[in-house]
């Protein structure tokens, strides 16, 4: 088992640093779709009135809260799976551990008795 551990551990580092970059990622791409589409259709912000471009960073930036909320709840349902593997492995240990008392108390008392 101990041959196993470091390899759950970079794993485990591995998925904790890929959907920060998944969002990075995704991002940049809807950051450049947006600044090609301005381009293309040769529209600048700056020239909105004040009320317009309110209303054009809400609807720019919407889609990209809206990815960063889905990415955070992945990753919280992750860390409370990993959570619970821990939770199921102490339970476990604990188990063998009151079994192992057991058996040493009952150890104790047929040496005792003898």
């Amino acid at each position: 088992m101990a041959d196993t551990e470091p390899a759950a551990i970079l794993d485990d580092k591995r998925e904790r640093r890929r959907l920060p970059v998944v969002g990075l990622v995704l991002t940049a791409l809807y950051l450049a779709g947006l600044v090609i589409y301005l381009t293309v259709q040769g529209q600048n912000p700056a020239d909105l009135r004040l009320n317009e471009l309110g209303d054009f960073l809400g609807g720019v930036s919407s889609p990209l809260a809206f990815l960063w909320l889905v990415l955070g709840f992945f990753q919280q349902s992750r860390e409370i799976r990993l959570s619970n593997q821990a939770l199921h492995l102490q339970a476990a240990e604990m188990k063998r551990s009151v079994d192992e008392h057991r058996r040493i108390a009952e150890g104790n008392r047929e040496s005792g008795n003898g």
